[in-house]
């Protein structure tokens, strides 16, 4: 079998396990984990522990290989909800257009963040006095 797929995993280790004759409890004594574990591999977890997936797999008499695939290799995408903006994080590091770069006037050894905290500071100033 051919595993892709967490869910192709799930599937294999759910094969194996009824191959045997083994109930999802007898599966979960063998390994050393909770039946809730086994239920979750079964149904395709995406982040198992490699170390108990393999546990997994020898208490079947599976094996785990790897191999070359005849199928073009497909993109990778970052998981959903993580995104980094490296060209808003390579500007911030530029000394000429970087947040707090040193101004007129302001004192080379200062942080950019100890020179917003400054100018902050001096706008609230200027509230309080009605400026």
């Amino acid at each position: 079998m051919i595993i892709r797929t967490p869910a192709d995993l799930g599937a294999a280790i759910r094969a194996g396990r009824r191959a045997l004759g083994l109930d999802q409890a007898g599966l979960a004594a063998r390994v050393g984990v909770q039946r809730q574990w086994i239920i979750k591999i079964e149904s395709g977890k995406s982040t198992a522990e490699v170390g108990l997936v393999l546990r997994t797999l020898n208490a079947l008499g599976l094996k785990f290989e790897v191999g070359e695939s005849l199928d073009k290799p497909t993109s990778v995408r970052p998981p959903t909800g993580l995104s980094y903006d490296i060209d808003a994080a390579l500007e911030r590091t530029r000394p000429d257009r970087a947040v707090g770069s040193i101004r007129h006037g302001a004192h080379p050894s200062v942080s950019a963040r100890q020179s917003k905290a400054g100018t902050l500071a001096r706008r609230s100033a200027s509230k309080k006095h009605g400026r």
